[in-house]
Formats: C-alpha cells, sequence, structure tokens
C-alpha cells in the first residue's frame, strides 16, 4: 500500500478493525493531510523537536509529526485504536505511543523519560470533553510544555483567551494567561472532521511565558489563590478566600484598602496583576 495516501491507509485500517466512532470519548477525526501538515508546522514540529499528543485517533497528526522529523509521545484513551496504529506504524522508533487517560498519566515522569529531559511541546487534535482539565494540568506541571497548539472548539478557546471584564474571564483563562502567551491561529470549519461535530473548530497556540509574574515555585500556590478567587462568582474576594483558606474578611480587606481595592470586590472584577499583588500579601496567611 506504498502507492496510496497516509489518509487512505488510515481509513483503510479503521474499516479493517471495525471501528465505530465514539462519541463521548470525542473522537471526530481530521483526514486532510493538507490540514494536518499546517497544524503540525504551526506547533513547531521538526528534527529535534519532541512532541507530546494527545488524543491520537486514527493517527493522522500522529504521521504529520512524524513526517517533519519529531519524536513523538502519543497518548490515547481507546485500546479500541491499538490495532489500527500498530498496523499505520509498526515499530517507528521515533514514536512512543501509550494507551492511557491523560489526565491521570503522569506526565512529568512520561516526558522526561521519552524526551530524556528535553524540551517538548504539544500539538493535540484534543478531545473536546477534557480541554478545560487538560491545560491547567499541562501549565501546572513541573516539567511544563514549551508551547502548546491545539485544535479546540472555537466557542472554548474564545473562552480560554479571553480578558478581565468579558463574561467568561474566569479561573482556567487567568491562569493561561499567567503562564502563557495566547493566539488563535486559524478557524477550522466541522465540516473537516469525520463525523462532523456540531460546532466549528480553531487552533491555538499556547506560549508559556520564560518571565511570569510570579516565579516557578509560586505558580502552584498562586493557581489554587486564582482558583479561590473564582470560586464563588457573586461572592466578594473577602468571602472566597475565608471559605478556601479561612483568612479571615477583615484580614482581605485590610489588604485590599492597602492595594486600593474596594474590599467589597468580586475576583472576577479584578485585572491578573492586581491579582497578583493581593496574593503576595496575602501569601503567608495561605
Amino acid at each position: 500500500m506504498d502507492d496510496i495516501s497516509f489518509s487512505l491507509k488510515a481509513r483503510l485500517a479503521l474499516e479493517s478493525a471495525g471501528f465505530d466512532y465514539t462519541r463521548s470519548l470525542g473522537q471526530n477525526f481530521i483526514f486532510d493531510e493538507d490540514l494536518l501538515n499546517k497544524i503540525a508546522r504551526a506547533g513547531g514540529a521538526g528534527e529535534r523537536v519532541n512532541v507530546l499528543e494527545v488524543g491520537v485517533g486514527a493517527g493522522m497528526l500522529t504521521h504529520s509529526l512524524l513526517s517533519c522529523g519529531s519524536r513523538v509521545l502519543a497518548i490515547e484513551l481507546d485500546k479500541g485504536l491499538q490495532p489500527v496504529l500498530r498496523r499505520l506504524f509498526g515499530d517507528d522508533d521515533k514514536l512512543t505511543l501509550l494507551f492511557a487517560d491523560a489526565l491521570k498519566a503522569d506526565i512529568d515522569t512520561l516526558s522526561r523519560g521519552t524526551f530524556e529531559g528535553e524540551e517538548y511541546v504539544v500539538c493535540a487534535n484534543l478531545p473536546y470533553y477534557i480541554t478545560s482539565d487538560f491545560i491547567p494540568k499541562m501549565l501546572l506541571l513541573d516539567n511544563p510544555p514549551s508551547q502548546m497548539t491545539l485544535m479546540l472548539q472555537k466557542e472554548a478557546a474564545q473562552r480560554l483567551l479571553s480578558s478581565c471584564g468579558e463574561p467568561s474571564w474566569g479561573a482556567v483563562p487567568a491562569l493561561v494567561r499567567f503562564c502563557t502567551d495566547g493566539e488563535i491561529l486559524f478557524d477550522v470549519s466541522r465540516e473537516c472532521f469525520t463525523p462532523s461535530p456540531h460546532v466549528d473548530s480553531c487552533v491555538v497556540r499556547l506560549v508559556r511565558k520564560r518571565h511570569p509574574l510570579a516565579s516557578r515555585d509560586e505558580i502552584k500556590p498562586f493557581a489554587r489563590f486564582i482558583k479561590a478567587a473564582f470560586s464563588q462568582r457573586r461572592k466578594t474576594l473577602p468571602n472566597c478566600l475565608n471559605a478556601a483558606y479561612g483568612i479571615s474578611k477583615m484580614r482581605t480587606a485590610e489588604i485590599l484598602q492597602s492595594l486600593g481595592i474596594s474590599p467589597a470586590v468580586r475576583g472576577e472584577e479584578l485585572e491578573l496583576d492586581e491579582l497578583k499583588r493581593a496574593f503576595d500579601l496575602l501569601k503567608g496567611d495561605l
């Protein structure tokens, strides 16, 4: 079958394995090789570039990443795809294929072991139902990727990259803005997928900030502080921090007043730098 396209090979392998798409696993595959090559290039794939892929599906993006010369650690939840992917990739020495739940997997250990401690990027047609859990997990790793290039539901991407003052501003967008510089690269029509989903998609790139507002040791504590600040959207920040940490409302109110911020402020009303200044003055109480 060397004289046919990889996309046809993938379709034939799926058919041969009797594969059925599972909606609950977010299985919407792309077979457009030009589009997948574009995503791989946007994700930084190339010689001596280490790539983590999550949600391998029929291996179409995997093939594009490998074709660019990258070393790939690919994680797929559905073990029913194992015969498909083994047939397509055999024992390719640049591919490490793991059947596991990426949300439960020890990505730090896996990435260090596979990539020998070298820097890596994430490039994935991410199953949409794990977006809000997967991205924070990756940002808070001890060994986080230098960038993530992800296919996301378009509305989810817009929420993810929202700013203070917008209705969708919340703990995850604040964490994303704190840790990365993000942008939407291009849109992808629902018609590009098999089966076609009910929403359009886009490709997002999140580049890790080399000089974030906080030190590496502060990132996880500050992430917890952000989550606490947004935990009860209709309540004031002193109330939220009291519920999360047991800090007296008076103590938080005094800190906010010292920063020129009303004690009646809600967490979602604060800019990221304001949250960080409040954190700096309160971290001894957390």
